[in-house]
């Protein structure tokens, strides 16, 4: 008679639910610096989002300028060149908005985010810059006055393009970011095939370094 073989070890499910770890009141108890591979996911996410979001944003912006530039010169060529760069840039950036929080990024690579840390930093950046580049404007605006309506105007919505590209640059990113984890959890709450997929992370995901928990968000 021969004796059965080893037994596989048993592999060990995950201490606790997805909605343990996704619970706004544990998360309100856990220092916001303190990792979890949720943070890690929703901080990734949120990132690539913030990129997407000021490539919409700027793409518009872009055909707005055409526009502009185009009604001031009476020539068509900059609208022509600005306006389908930027309706591509937009819609592009519209698609990859929608792929990127629909599934998990990849953690293993390296994403620097460089700017503002809240909200209000990033607006108070670009109320900083606006109020330069505006003491800027006031110097010369006599002599645009002096030279006509025109100018004005030229002078005026070049400013205005430039306060503009500061808020695409600079606060639409810093918005998307503030809110990547309450984007996420919102998403793994409403979206089935998303929370299935976030499950299934939970199921197989292992601290590589020590023993960290899977949250919280």
């Amino acid at each position: 008679m021969t004796s059965p073989g080893p037994r596989p070890f048993p592999v060990a499910g995950p201490a606790h639910p997805l909605d343990y770890w996704l619970s706004p009141e544990l998360a309100r108890i856990s220092p916001s610096g303190a990792p979890s591979r949720l943070r890690q996911l929703a901080d990734a996410q949120g990132t690539l989002a913030a990129a997407w979001s000021s490539a919409i944003s700027g793409g518009i912006l872009m055909v707005v300028a055409g526009v502009f530039f185009a009604a001031i010169t009476g020539n068509l060529t900059v609208f022509l060149t600005l306006a389908p760069l930027g309706a591509a840039l937009t819609v592009s950036g519209v698609f990859s908005w929608n792929r990127v929080r629909a599934s998990l990024p990849d953690t293993n690579r390296l994403l620097i985010s460089r700017g503002p840390g809240s909200v209000r930093s990033a607006l108070w950046t670009v109320v900083l810059m606006a109020a330069v580049q505006g003491g800027i404007v006031a110097t010369v605006m006599p002599g645009a006055v002096a030279r006509g309506a025109t100018t004005v105007i030229t002078l005026a919505g070049c400013y205005v393009l430039l306060v503009a590209l500061l808020v695409v640059c600079i606060l639409i990113p810093s918005a998307v970011i503030s809110r990547a984890r309450q984007s996420f959890r919102q998403r793994v709450q409403e979206n089935p095939i998303f929370r299935k997929a976030v499950e299934d992370d939970l199921v197989t995901w292992r601290d590589p370094y020590g023993n960290a928990g899977y949250g919280p968000l």
